[in-house]
Order: structure tokens, then C-alpha cells, then sequence
């Protein structure tokens, strides 16, 4: 069958390859092929064994790879594009991973205005979950820290903005996708001050540090302790309030 229509290939969630609206089942060895493609683009034949048979020589890599081409362009001729030693995928295929890069680099790098609701759905989309290769697992941190740093642009925009329950929504995502993610803690504790839920921010406070001491063994930084303490909201001391008891919090702090 040749390629007509729209073909999709979807990353986010899971795999799956649609041509003209019809789901098209891959072996794990093409969907494997297809998918790297889409996430690093026009490769060499060598790059492409390497990264996708890392365990095995290069002549074995390289047959095996041999053997999905050929699987793929039996199945569906014009998927693939062969361009000398390179490969790449046809451009009619829409991949979703590069829609939304696209969306989150646009936030990052042009100020645009995303909204708040889709983006902050956009964080349950996992990259090929239950993959585990290590070019996957690389692709999902980085999309995952495209992410944070996206929904903290945004988040800020719409502080300066005085749109403070947007703000906090999504600081609230980034930090249930990262809790030791200090620049997110501070925005969700700014936009708690802006809206005058001064226990509110001081409770965020505390289980930051909480966190943070839990797992890393660190205390705050002083730039997210200053942020607190600037606004005149005092830390309590007593039985139960471990480290910020009997102004431990003045303490030179890690950063």
C-alpha cells in the first residue's frame, strides 16, 4: 500500500502508525525504526543501527536494520525516504512529539500566549512509556525539561499579568511533575503572596524544605528563603517544626 492520505505516528501515550485514517500494526523492530526517526530526523544508516542495536556488532546492527526497512517499505513503499546512507521519514507523516515540542519551544523562545488548560494537560502526554532504551529515556528527559521550563515561562507571563490563579496552576504542575524544582516553588509561593494567602506560601515553604531535606539531604536556597522572609512572614519555632526551629533557618544554606 502506498502512502496516501494523511499518516500519522503518534509517540505520546504509546506508539501507533495511521495512514488514511487505518491503524497500521508494526513489529516492535519497525516500530522502534519509525520512532527514532521521528525523534532525531534524517540519519545515517550507521547512527541508526547504533542507537537502535547498541548491544550488538555493527554488521549485526546494521542487517538488522536492513531487515526493518525492508519490512516497513514492503508494507507500506513511500513511508521511508532513502537518501544515500540517510533516512529519513516521508514528510507527509504528522508526528505528534514534534507538534508539541513546537508548542513548547514557541512558549519558551517567542513569549506566546499558550493556554494554560491545554499545556497543563500537555504534561500527562509521556514519550513511549514502558520504553527503555537509552535514546528514549534521554528524548524523555529532555522533552521533560522542555516542559518545566515552558509551563515557568508561561507561569510567569501570566504573574506579570496579575493572572494569579493561572500562575499557580501551573506552577502546581511542574512541581507534581518535579517537587526539588526550586524556580517552580517560587513561583507558585509568589503567586500565593500576590493573592494574599500568606500561610498558604509559608506552608509551600516548608514542604519544599521538607522535600528537599528528605531527599537530597539540602536546605533551601537563601534566594527562595529570602522571598519568604521578605514579605515579614516569620518561620514558627517549637516542638515539630525540625529545621526551622529556633531559627535554624538562618543557617548558610546550600544552593
Amino acid at each position: 500500500m502506498d502512502v496516501q492520505g494523511p499518516a500519522e505516528l503518534t509517540l505520546l501515550g504509546g506508539w501507533q502508525l495511521r495512514v488514511g485514517g487505518a491503524v497500521h500494526p508494526m513489529g516492535i523492530r519497525q516500530q522502534r525504526l519509525l520512532a527514532a526517526l521521528a525523534v532525531f530526523g534524517p540519519r545515517s544508516r550507521r547512527f541508526l543501527a547504533g542507537r537502535l542495536w547498541p548491544e550488538c556488532t555493527e554488521a549485526h546492527a546494521l542487517g538488522s536494520l536492513r531487515a526493518a526497512v525492508f519490512t516497513v517499505s514492503r508494507r507500506l513503499p513511500g513511508l521511508l525516504v532513502c537518501s544515500g546512507s540517510d533516512l529519513r521519514l516521508v514528510d507527509a507523516v504528522d508526528v505528534d512529539l514534534h507538534r508539541l515540542r513546537r508548542a513548547l519551544a514557541s512558549t519558551v523562545f517567542e513569549t506566546a500566549v499558550a493556554d494554560p488548560w491545554w499545556f497543563a494537560s500537555a504534561s500527562s502526554a509521556d514519550l513511549l512509556p514502558g520504553w527503555y532504551d537509552d535514546w528514549v529515556v534521554t528524548e524523555q528527559r529532555r522533552l521533560h525539561d522542555l516542559y518545566l521550563t515552558a509551563a515557568e515561562c508561561l507561569a510567569e507571563t501570566a504573574l506579570a499579568r496579575d493572572d494569579h490563579f493561572h500562575a499557580r496552576h501551573l506552577a502546581e504542575v511542574a512541581r507534581s511533575i518535579d517537587p526539588l524544582r526550586e524556580s517552580a516553588t517560587g513561583i507558585l509561593i509568589r503567586a500565593h503572596l500576590a493573592m494574599d494567602n500568606e500561610a498558604t506560601a509559608l506552608a509551600i515553604f516548608h514542604e519544599y524544605a521538607a522535600v528537599l531535606a528528605d531527599e537530597l539531604g539540602a536546605r533551601p536556597s537563601p534566594h527562595i528563603v529570602e522571598l519568604v522572609t521578605s514579605v515579614g512572614l516569620r518561620f514558627p519555632s517549637g516542638p515539630g517544626t525540625g529545621f526551622f526551629a529556633a531559627g535554624q533557618h538562618k543557617l548558610p544554606m546550600n544552593t
